[in-house]
């Protein structure tokens, strides 16, 4: 077969093709237009987006995205509109207005804290705080605050339920600095005592008789850790008792100022955050 020759086949379907007339410019206009017309009134077609499934198989709510960020953006205004008070308020001392916010920013330090050695670190680093507030109060004449020796005398205890919590490996050093951190508390509470006649000297004392209560439970830990473990927990378990003191280590402290006064265990809701209907 000729390669310029066309197959009889093809041939045939050529010819039993009809010639097509060319197709009028107007209605070519027309047509053109109606297309352009529907194609504006057509939308989109959305692909139904698949509701992400829980464990339990139920569809999960992603309202959250958007709330997360306004809430975010909140906090971080509040943050830089109060950044200036708590800044001032950390050389405030216990009888002050802004004491409270002080404290305020240690207890959200402490609960932002998990781990047990650096929780102990904390406590230990406001006991100091509390000193130095009680030795500047005597140095000016002033009397003792009640508030600075009750938070002294927490976070003491604190630091014991701390040390309890870091393991047996790393007991004898958590008890190493609980007893230096109690050793300078009784050091000065005695030097204050001198310089603290009066009603000052009572909560001095009886500061001062924790602290031995609290060292000696300290030096039998360093002999047998695990009965310091046991010691320990059964003193949180009465303290938390109702009437014991709620001494709870996993909430924040409660401020004073902030305490509610018919329930002295159940802190008072700052203004401005309480519950509305």
């Amino acid at each position: 077969m000729n390669n310029n020759e066309i197959n009889p086949k093809l041939q045939k379907l050529l010819e039993s093709l009809q010639e097509v007339p060319a197709r009028d410019l107007q209605q070519k206009h027309i047509g053109r237009e109606r297309f352009l017309s529907q194609a504006k009134n057509i939308q989109p077609r959305r692909n139904p987006a698949r509701p992400s499934k829980t464990k339990g198989g139920a569809p999960l709510r992603k309202s959250w995205v958007p709330r997360m960020a306004t809430i975010l953006a909140v906090v971080l205004f509040a943050l830089s509109s109060i950044g200036g008070t708590v800044y001032a308020a950390q050389d405030s001392m216990p009888d002050d207005l802004l004491y409270p916010v002080k404290t305020l920013t240690e207890d959200i330090q402490i609960g932002l804290e998990s781990d047990p050695e650096k929780r102990l670190d904390l406590y230990a680093s406001f006991a100091n705080r509390r000193l130095e507030e009680i030795e500047a109060q005597v140095q000016a004449g002033e009397e003792i605050s009640p508030k600075a020796l009750a938070r002294l005398e927490k976070h003491s205890e604190k630091m014991l339920q701390q040390a309890a919590k870091v393991g047996e490996k790393g007991l004898e050093n958590a008890l190493r600095q609980v007893q230096q951190a109690l050793e300078k508390q009784n050091q000065i509470m005695e030097k204050l005592q001198e310089q603290t006649p009066g009603p000052g000297e009572k909560g001095l004392l009886k500061a001062q008789e924790k602290l031995q209560e609290r060292l000696e439970l300290v030096d039998n830990g360093l002999q047998e850790p695990q009965g310091f473990i046991k010691t320990i927990k059964e003193r949180k378990e009465k303290s938390d008792l109702p009437g014991q003191g709620n001494d709870n280590s996993n909430k924040p402290e409660t401020p004073p100022g902030l305490e509610d006064k018919n329930n002295p265990n159940k802190p008072k809701t700052p203004p401005g955050l309480e519950k509305k209907d």
